[in-house]
């Protein structure tokens, strides 16, 4: 199973973005930063969780026009496996 590959902060990024999907119906507002703000870790780890995430297809990186990480959002198979591990 994909979760028991996630480390504890990927783990907890997914079980914050399942969190604010269901708190505001499915419209996921937080974007790097706020996420960054929330989990009060480095900003380089979340970027390379994020990163690893998005590759597995648990989440997509929404981008500035100038490449900066502007939105997030969990896919179906991210919410499935947010959903198992929270």
């Amino acid at each position: 199973m994909a979760a028991r590959r996630l480390s504890r902060l990927q783990r907890h990024i997914l079980r914050c973005l399942l969190r604010q999907y269901q708190h505001t119906n499915g419209v996921i507002a937080m974007g790097h930063r706020e996420l960054v703000q929330t989990l009060r870790q480095d900003k380089s780890n979340i970027s390379h969780s994020l990163h690893t995430l998005a590759a597995r297809g648990l989440i997509v990186i929404g981008r500035t026009p100038g490449g900066k990480a502007d939105s997030l959002d969990l896919t179906a198979e991210g919410r499935k496996v947010a959903s198992e591990i929270a």
